[in-house]
């Protein structure tokens, strides 16, 4: 097999690919959106366990009050239902920081590794500059902030899906490079093996941290929309919040 074959093959393998990628992105995606919304189901049963605390709560107090019908207000179920909500209230509390802050931190430091690299690639010299501002000009940059919100995730992880794109858009710029090159050496009679070989070696490694980074990014999503998937389906199936939640309070 000549050398221009083997580059063909190589550029249909990018071409490849990247369809894949388009694939496990739409996936990444739906993903995604399936880790935030279960989140958003969790505050939602946090909300609803407070609303009945406050509710069994109020009715404690004015039984508490009521010193001639009601002996010993402690003698009812009331104080104990609370007791028992208030603690799967902090339970659940803990759960969804927990989950948000360590789903967003890995997320944000995924997408500074992924823009780093971006950068780097940036200042690559491969004759190429007005394609390589063009890819520039896409880069997405989220500044981390103290305040973590729905809309500041979703900020995050569509920057590490476009950034990743980025990355790929960046190899088969180099990838047309190098075939310029070796095309141009053997039309010409140029001995530049050296070049040839470390350029090339330069695009292996840069396909090694793509690859890194985005098995990162899929083993993160996917173990978080299944943490996720467990917490909503612990609340689905809790006969404990059932018991204490549905039905008339006592």
């Amino acid at each position: 097999m000549d050398q221009t074959n083997k580059l063909d093959e190589e550029t249909n393998k990018l071409d490849e690919e990247t369809n894949k990628l388009d694939e496990e992105t739409n996936n990444l995606v739906k993903q995604t959106s399936i880790i935030i919304n279960n989140l958003n189901l969790l505050d939602k049963n946090i909300y609803k366990i407070k609303k009945k605390i406050t509710k069994v709560n109020k009715l404690y107090l004015r039984l508490e009050k009521n010193k001639i019908l009601v002996i010993d207000p402690n003698s009812n179920y009331l104080k104990f239902q609370l007791s028992v909500l208030k603690n799967e209230c902090i339970y659940y509390k803990n759960l969804y920081t927990l989950l948000l802050n360590k789903y967003t931190n890995e997320i944000y430091e995924l997408s500074e590794y992924i823009f780093m690299i971006l950068v780097t690639l940036n200042k690559l010299e491969i004759e190429k500059d007005e394609d390589k501002t063009n890819i520039c000009n896409k880069i997405i940059h989220i500044k981390k902030t103290p305040i973590i919100s729905y809309g500041k995730l979703n900020e995050i992880i569509n920057s590490v899906i476009n950034n990743l794109k980025l990355i790929n858009d960046y190899i088969k710029l180099f990838d047309s490079y190098i075939n310029k090159i070796v095309s141009n050496n053997k039309v010409q009679n140029i001995h530049n093996n050296t070049y040839e070989i470390s350029i090339k070696n330069k695009k292996e490694s840069i396909i090694l941290e793509y690859n890194k980074f985005y098995n990162k990014f899929l083993k993160i999503v996917s173990y978080f929309k299944e943490c996720s998937d467990c917490t909503i389906d612990q609340i689905d199936n809790s006969k404990l919040l059932k018991f204490f939640l549905k039905g008339k309070s006592i």
